[in-house]
């Protein structure tokens, strides 16, 4: 398969499957809280923001993997690919025995942090150890999925993962529902890690026979792939999740859990929004990792990287455009659709984490890339300054309120996205070699637009559809959304496509019309019985 095809295999399964996601997404959070309340719902989402902590010490051994594994692949050397997988997963598990103690032991402490109510206490404590075992598990087996993931095998990746996250749907809906509160999510997030990491393992030994896992002493070889590349993304994907939960982390404490459950209701929609738009910047990192393995010209490997990083940012800042333009004017109907009410912030909360969450995807095609080549230390850039933005931000949001507040705090975090991401792009293209003004036109225009036609087409009437019932919420909506979505198609057809685009669009419905001809005769129908009547 060319590399292109794959790439587009690989983006199109990514794509599919976190549609579904979202859809099943879409109704856990309503059912949840209406069974649970706001305070336990809270604390459900303060779990993952720990998991996500956690998560970090194994994400940089998991870049390691695929970079390295990719090249070793293109040079047949399986037996340091074998080598450098085993260290991992040797030094993994003594890290994940390490943190589970480390965890286990602090929970007192974690509690009173959290500021769990004594009626949560036990319930809190069994989903906290529930959820955050069987993550370390997961961890410490990754290394299954990130061999098959270096081989680009993500289609396969993507299948396991919907039959897991469909399992732990059905779970959520059955447990929760017959009274099981957070056990019964713990419960069902057990069990879809489960059928996750057995599935990889049992896929990637049959797809990969040269693939041999298990307990070594790690040689001093794959500890140094590990640690100096994977120690430099491990650094960056800490800053990334910690700016990424920092609204929670500064509101938790501050104004406690129904805070952090507003704060996570406020961001739902646009972490929702987007999964789509990253499936990019997920497909790009092992296509590059594969291109600069394979390249033998420099030059001509540039030339081919920033090519892909245009495409893959125009793309991507297309779809994102239009998912947070649509949600950034109708976010009131939106929520109401959503949760049956709009709590007060919340609409505010998603506008300002849609605008947000549209840049820090900007930045995802450039961390790839750059990333794929050997330089993750670009991404400091756009942590650093981020950090550094905030430190200012968030004092003077309470200065400027009087007092702290949620919106404040989350308008503050929006802002540091906003201008750390632009300082990041603005050297992310020294390196690649691409100019502000092809950038700002090809990747930049499409991604504007939605919201030019989103103030003009949606914001005089988007407050008819909160007031009613959910159905006519979801009317409007979705009569709103049929045309926001023709409408900024054809005018990004007409002012922004270029012709090249339009070719290869005609192309494509001219061999679908072949193709549906071909069907028809074929399958034996009378395609004169199309024409129309004399």
């Amino acid at each position: 398969m060319s590399r292109h095809n794959r790439l587009l295999r690989n983006v199109s399964a990514e794509a599919g499957a976190r549609l579904l996601y979202l859809a099943t997404r879409f109704f856990i959070p309503p059912f949840v809280l209406s069974r649970i309340g706001m305070e336990a719902y809270g604390f459900y989402g303060a779990v993952f923001v720990l998991v996500a902590y956690f998560g970090m010490s194994a994400i940089g051994f998991s870049s390691a993997y695929i970079k390295y594994l990719a090249e070793f692949s293109a040079s047949g050397e399986h037996e340091k690919a074998n080598r450098l997988l085993s260290s991992g997963f040797t030094l993994m598990s003594a890290v994940s025995i390490v943190c589970f103690s480390a965890f286990a032991l602090s929970w007192p402490w974690v509690s009173i942090w959290l500021n769990v109510p004594n009626e949560l206490a036990h319930p809190a404590k069994i989903l906290a150890f529930e959820i955050v075992g069987i993550f370390f598990v997961y961890l410490t087996l990754s290394v299954f999925r990130d061999a098959l993931t270096s081989q680009q095998d993500i289609a396969a990746v993507q299948k396991i993962w919907i039959a897991s996250f469909l399992l732990e749907t059905a779970l959520i809906f059955v447990l929760v529902g017959n009274g099981y509160g957070l056990p019964g999510l713990g419960a069902a997030f057990v069990l879809r890690t489960l059928l996750d990491v057995i599935a990889h393992y049992l896929l990637a030994t049959r797809r990969l026979p040269w693939l041999r896992v298990g307990f070594v002493k790690p040689d001093g070889e794959s500890i140094q792939l590990l640690m100096r590349f994977g120690g430099i993304v491990q650094l960056n994907c800490l800053l990334s999740i910690f700016l990424n939960s920092i609204e929670r982390v500064i509101a938790t404490p501050l104004l406690g859990l129904s805070a952090a459950a507003l704060l996570d209701i406020g961001k739902r929609l646009p972490s929702m929004g987007t999964s789509i738009p990253s499936a990019f910047a997920s497909s790009v990192y092992p296509a590059a990792a594969d291109l600069e393995a394979r390249s033998t010209n420099r030059g001509e490997a540039a030339e081919q990287l920033a090519l892909l990083y245009l495409s893959t940012t125009r793309i991507m800042n297309a779809i994102s455009g239009l998912l947070f333009g649509f949600l950034s004017f109708a976010a009131a109907p939106c929520l109401y659709f959503w949760l049956g009410k709009v709590p007060e912030g919340a609409a505010a909360l998603t506008i300002l984490f849609a605008i947000s969450s549209q840049m820090h995807l900007l930045t995802g095609p450039g961390t790839s890339i750059l990333k794929a080549i050997g330089k993750p230390r670009m991404e400091f850039h756009y942590s650093l300054s981020n950090l550094a933005a905030l430190m200012v931000l968030v004092p003077l949001s309470k200065v400027v309120v009087g007092s702290w507040d949620v919106i404040a705090i989350a308008s503050a975090c929006a802002a540091s996205t906003v201008l750390s991401a632009c300082w990041f792009l603005f050297r992310a293209h020294k390196q690649l070699g691409i100019s502000t003004q092809l950038f700002a036109t090809k990747a930049i225009a499409p991604g504007f637009l939605p919201y030019l036609l989103g103030a003009l087409c949606l914001a005089p009437f988007m407050h008819h559809a909160v007031g009613g019932s959910r159905w006519q919420a979801m009317a409007v909506l979705t009569g709103a959304g049929l045309f926001f979505l023709v409408l900024n198609a054809l005018l990004s057809l007409l002012l922004l496509a270029a012709d090249e685009e339009r070719q290869s669009l005609r192309l494509k419905l001219e061999a679908l019309r072949f193709r549906v001809s071909a069907l028809r005769s074929v399958s034996g129908f009378p395609l004169h019985a199309l024409e129309p009547k004399q």
